[in-house]
C-alpha cells in the first residue's frame, strides 16, 4: 500500500511587484540619466537603473520558475520513498530513498547560504540522518539548491513519514 502527500515550495507574493517596481524604477533612472547634465549625477543614475534593471530580471527569471510542488509517496511494503518534484504539473525531477536506512528525520531551519537568510529565518527545510552517517541532509535538495518549506508543510512531512512508517522500521522526530 502506498500513501501520498503533497506540499508546495515556501513562495512570495512579492516577486510580482518586485519585479514591476524594480523595472519602473529602472525606466525613471535611465530617464533622468538621460535628461541630466551633472556627469557625478548621470553616473549614480546610470548604476541605480543598472542595478533596479538586474533586480527586475532576477525576479522575472523567479516567476518563470514558479512554485515547486513535492509529492512524497512511501511504499509501505519496499520501504521506498519516492519524491517527486513539478512546476506547474509538469515534472522536473524525482528520486528514491530506502527508508530502511533512515535513523532521524527533524525540521531545521534552511542552510545558510545566502544574505536573504539572514534576515528571514522563518523558512524551514526537513532534515533526515542515515543509519551510517553522523551529519544530516536535507532531504529536499535539487542539485545543490534546498527547496524552503513552510514551517507547517516541514511539519506535514515529519507527519506523514513518521506516520507512514511500519513499526519494523524505529525512526525517531528529532526536533
Amino acid at each position: 500500500m502506498t500513501k501520498t502527500l503533497q506540499v508546495s515550495e515556501k513562495f512570495s507574493k512579492y516577486w510580482l511587484p518586485v519585479m514591476a517596481g524594480s523595472f519602473v524604477a529602472s525606466i525613471a533612472l535611465l530617464t533622468g540619466y538621460i535628461f541630466t547634465d551633472n556627469a557625478l549625477l548621470e553616473s549614480y543614475l546610470r548604476l541605480g537603473a543598472f542595478a533596479f534593471f538586474v533586480i527586475g530580471f532576477l525576479s522575472l527569471f523567479k516567476l518563470n520558475d514558479g512554485k515547486s510542488t513535492i509529492t512524497y509517496e512511501l511504499s509501505e511494503d519496499t520501504h521506498i520513498l519516492e519524491i517527486t518534484y513539478s512546476v506547474r504539473g509538469r515534472k522536473t525531477h524525482s528520486e528514491s530513498i530506502d527508508f530502511r536506512d533512515v535513523k532521524a528525520v527533524k525540521v531545521d531551519q534552511m542552510p545558510n547560504r545566502s544574505i536573504y537568510n539572514d534576515f528571514y529565518k522563518a523558512d524551514r527545510s526537513v532534515r533526515i540522518q542515515k543509519k551510517n552517517m553522523d551529519g544530516w541532509m536535507n532531504l529536499n535538495e535539487i542539485h545543490g539548491r534546498t527547496i524552503p518549506l513552510s514551517r507547517e508543510n516541514a511539519e506535514k512531512v515529519i507527519q506523514y513519514l513518521l506516520q507512514s512508517n511500519t513499526s519494523e522500521i524505529n525512526i525517531q522526530n528529532v526536533t
